[in-house]
């Protein structure tokens, strides 16, 4: 299951590409990736929804659960790669403000390190 949400390191951050979809035992793990993270002082996250091809109101309350622990650290989370059908969802239910989300894994890494080179720090960048 491990392999569901695979975890690669970009110019300090953390991309988290989410397999498949957020039920069950995948909200577990996206929280205690992000969670681990977090706690070891990873406070700029990308989580990459690119194989995720659709997405209820109870995947939103995923998304967001995984989202705060970043935010209250001090850090920056971010989506990227969203589907039309995803995307459009997080807009219907306007939580596409929440999140930031970018049209692509580049942007969003840049957009994060663009942040924190005004703050002086990855990790230090404010929510």
């Amino acid at each position: 299951m491990r392999d569901d949400i695979p975890e690669r390191h970009v110019g300090g951050v953390i991309i988290l590409t989410v397999k498949s979809g957020l039920k069950g035992a995948l909200e577990a793990l996206l929280k205690i990736r992000v969670d681990g993270r977090v706690a070891s002082g990873f406070l700029q996250i990308v989580v990459d929804l690119k194989h995720v091809p659709y997405i209820d109101s109870q995947d939103i309350g995923r998304i967001i659960r995984a989202h705060l622990p970043v935010r209250k650290a001090g850090g920056r989370a971010r989506l990227c790669n969203l589907l039309d059908k995803v995307l459009s969802v997080m807009k219907m239910t306007r939580l596409d403000t929440v999140p930031d989300i970018y049209p692509t894994e580049s942007e969003a890494v840049a957009g994060l390190q663009s942040a924190c080179s005004e703050t002086g720090s990855l990790a230090d960048a404010p929510a």
